[in-house]
């Protein structure tokens, strides 16, 4: 089974420029701080923003804060991280050419101790009511989370991470990255029309503005599906409004719209025009103008 899933993916007819939104199923969380170079890729998770690719990557990712203890050592346990572990060598990178079979039973039985110590740790404070904000770091190096990344511009990463010299791990996830993107065959859009993941399966008489709110809400609780509560229409508009009101914006960036051609070169600030010719600031996301950028300039 993938651990990347195509969310939704779509083509700029006026600009050819491609859009596409992956859910990253099982990301170890300890890799988050090697995605943080990236920028332009836009990652989202349950509350909390992380800068897991490249400057022009949007991107979000589970919050552990968010978690209560007794599940999130469930989610360690049941689908642990355990490393490709590699052999000391100078250098950021390990090397892969001189392991066994007996070096990696090893590394790996030590691994699990590791874990199984902090599990019985957490449980410990957790019977002294320390809260769970302070808990969960103890077993993040294992836990898996997913991940919801948006982008326009792939190359850079896929060029650094699908690299030899990038950590084991993350380049696998880059590899399906690659593989997910020349599978999928993106949805053509004319400027105005909208790229919106998690936009489906709403009734019939939804409004335009409502199908926009109610992405969001679901990017916000990213596998909406798996998550306890109320998944009515109505908890997702109010939990889209609560997300305005507070701030918390990152959710609204994987939803964008077609904009029509760039502007000349010169100008610093990536730029384009709406289907009326306005002229606005696309941010990260070339030749679309996310949802989030819509709501920061007062366009909606």
């Amino acid at each position: 089974m993938s651990n990347v899933v195509v969310k939704a993916d779509s083509i700029n007819t006026a600009t050819n420029q491609r859009i596409t939104t992956l859910l990253l199923t099982r990301f170890p969380y300890t890799l988050i701080q090697e995605l943080g170079t990236h920028r332009q890729l836009y990652a989202l998770g349950v509350g909390c923003p992380v800068n897991v690719f490249d400057e022009n990557i949007s991107r979000n990712s589970a919050s552990t804060r968010a978690i209560p203890v007794k599940r999130m050592i469930d989610y360690v346990l049941s689908d642990p991280f355990v490393p490709r572990f590699t052999r000391h060598q100078k250098g950021m990178s390990g090397d892969e050419e001189s392991v066994t079979m007996g070096f990696l039973t090893k590394a790996e039985a030590t691994w699990n101790q590791a874990m199984q110590v902090m599990v019985s740790a957490c449980r410990l404070l957790a019977e002294d009511d320390v809260h769970k904000q302070h808990i969960n770091d103890l077993l993040k190096v294992f836990l898996r989370i997913p991940i919801l990344v948006t982008a326009t511009e792939w190359d850079n990463f896929l060029r650094l991470r699908t690299d030899k010299t990038c950590r084991v791990e993350f380049r696998e996830y880059a590899k399906e990255i690659k593989a997910a993107l020349e599978q999928s065959v993106p949805t053509p859009l004319a400027p105005g029309e909208w790229h919106i993941p998690f936009g489906d399966n709403l009734p019939a008489d939804v409004t335009h503005a409502q199908r926009l709110m109610a992405a969001a809400a679901r990017c916000a609780r990213l596998s909406y599906a798996s998550h306890d509560g109320d998944h009515s229409l109505q908890s997702q508009l109010l939990l889209a409004d609560q997300l305005l009101y507070d701030g918390h914006l990152s959710p609204f960036e994987h939803i964008a719209m077609a904009v029509s051609e760039s502007l000349p070169e010169g100008i610093n600030l990536p730029k384009a025009r709406l289907h009326d010719g306005t002229i606005v600031n696309t941010r990260n996301l070339r030749g679309w103008y996310s949802l989030r950028a819509m709501v920061e300039d007062d366009y909606f």
